[in-house]
């Protein structure tokens, strides 16, 4: 029982752990890269740091010698001199050696024996010194003379280059080199660069709980509204069952109405022809047909013989058209024919029929509505506008069936679009075809043309088993 919901819940923190392993990625990178530089800028910055003091100290010693240094040869005096400044700055300091040149690349003195008045190779860094700027950097090694090996030294030394300059003339006369000790500064330096990357590590700890709080807490909020919606659409669900039950309840009840609808029309045509209709038959083979005089009784009798013959046809018109021919038990196609050959044969117009192929047939009530729609409609063309240009469309318009009757109007055309005016069957059909789901409209197309329009769900007929 607990196997499925463990696997449940490592699935839904899948995404999470994924996301937090992304930004942990993400945070080491920077904090690496930010650790790197930051070190980098901080070796660099001590290192200019201690060598510009240095350098300051030496300067302000020699700077008063600086003409007596404007020479290819210093006097014995001065060399002495420049020995007990080297001790003193090699005591205080932890400088190792100190040569000073010229110009030219000649060595005015050197601490290490044997360099003094030779001519060197002028370095890069002797250069920048010449042009005026203090050179620094930091090796392990001093610069050689031509023929000698490196001289290698243990520790870190700061590679110090001081332009010497006559101020009153503001005159580079000689450029003082010296290698100090970096031991100190070094040892510094490494403490500063564990304290800097701990720092970075504790910040970065610090942030990705941060980001873990924040996407846990994401997660818990999309994860309850997911629940929440979830428990809408199964409430919406339920709904929408609960409304299409109901609203086939109210197509069962509109088809059972049609039903009983039908059943009573079965009786008035029943009573009709048992009642009306044989009292006209009797009435009219009680009478005989008249001679042919001009006498006023004869004229009244066969006054009366021709009304009693128009209201047997119309009688028997109303029999014919209601239960003559059962429609609803016929095909749609052969119901819409009948229904359309006899307003042929009635009114000898004559109505344009377009039938799409291979329609299907639909339910009972729709297809009920269907021929009312077409008998109406064909009724009110020859009343209102004497049945020119006639038609009768059933065809498919997506998952809809539409039906549409339309003729060329006359007059009245107010009337049609007038609801108060409007006749009772199109706005008892208009009720008939919205209780099944469809859609009624009477439009007015161009050329004078008034179409009755609607249509249906295109839905087939159900299978009775029985």
């Amino acid at each position: 029982m607990h196997a499925p919901s463990a696997r449940h819940s490592r699935d839904q923190n899948a995404p999470l752990r994924q996301y937090l392993t992304h930004c942990a990625l993400i945070v080491l990178v920077g904090l690496v890269i930010l650790g790197v530089w930051t070190a980098s800028r901080l070796q660099q910055m001590v290192e200019t740091e201690v060598g510009h003091r240095a350098a300051t100290v030496l300067e302000s010693m020699l700077n008063r010698h600086a003409e007596e240094l404007a020479v290819d040869r210093l006097d014995p005096q001065l060399l002495q001199l420049m020995d007990s400044y080297y001790h003193d700055i090699a005591a205080s300091l932890g400088v190792v050696e100190m040569k000073i040149w010229n110009a030219d690349g000649t060595v005015l003195y050197a601490s290490r024996p044997g360099l003094t008045g030779r001519v060197l190779p002028v370095s890069p860094e002797l250069e920048t010194a010449l042009a005026g700027e203090i050179s620094v950097s930091v090796g392990h090694a001093f610069h050689p003379a031509p023929g000698q090996a490196v001289a290698a030294t243990g520790p870190r030394l700061f590679e110090i280059y001081v332009p010497i300059r006559i101020q009153s003339m503001n005159r580079i006369v000689a450029v003082a080199e010296y290698y100090q000790n970096a031991a100190v500064a070094t040892d510094a330096l490494s403490r500063a660069r564990w304290q800097t990357w701990a720092i970075l590590a504790i910040v970065g700890a610090m942030f990705l709980s941060v980001l873990g709080l924040v996407l846990h807490h994401g997660d818990a909020l999309i994860s309850r509204q997911h629940r929440d919606l979830g428990a809408r659409m199964a409430e919406l669900s339920g709904r929408l069952d609960h409304s299409m039950e109901t609203q086939s309840r109210i197509q069962q009840e509109a088809r059972r109405q049609q039903e009983d609808q039908k059943a009573q029309m079965r009786q008035i045509n029943a009573d009709i022809h048992d009642g009306i209709g044989q009292l006209l038959t009797v009435a009219l083979l009680r009478m005989k047909p008249a001679p042919l005089s001009g006498a006023p009784q004869e004229d009244s009798v066969q006054s009366v013989r021709q009304i009693l013959e128009e209201a047997m046809s119309e009688v028997q018109a109303l029999l014919s058209g209601t239960s003559q021919r059962p429609l609803p038990e016929m095909p749609l196609a052969r119901a819409v024919t009948t229904i359309i050959d006899d307003h042929r044969r009635r009114t000898s117009t004559d109505v344009t029929v377009i039938m799409e192929g291979g329609l299907a047939e639909p339910q009972l009530p729709v297809k009920i509505a269907i021929c009312r729609l077409v008998q109406e409609g064909l009724h009110n063309a020859f009343k209102h506008a004497g049945g020119r240009d006639q038609q009768v469309r059933l065809h498919l318009e997506g998952d809809r069936m539409v039906v549409t009757v339309s003729n060329r109007a006359c007059h009245r055309r107010d009337a049609v679009h007038d609801a108060a005016r409007r006749p009772m069957g199109l706005r008892n059909l208009r009720h008939r075809i919205e209780s099944l789901g469809g859609t009624f409209q009477i439009l007015d197309q161009p050329d004078q043309q008034i179409e009755i329009r609607a249509s249906f769900p295109h839905i087939k007929e159900e299978v009775r088993h029985g």
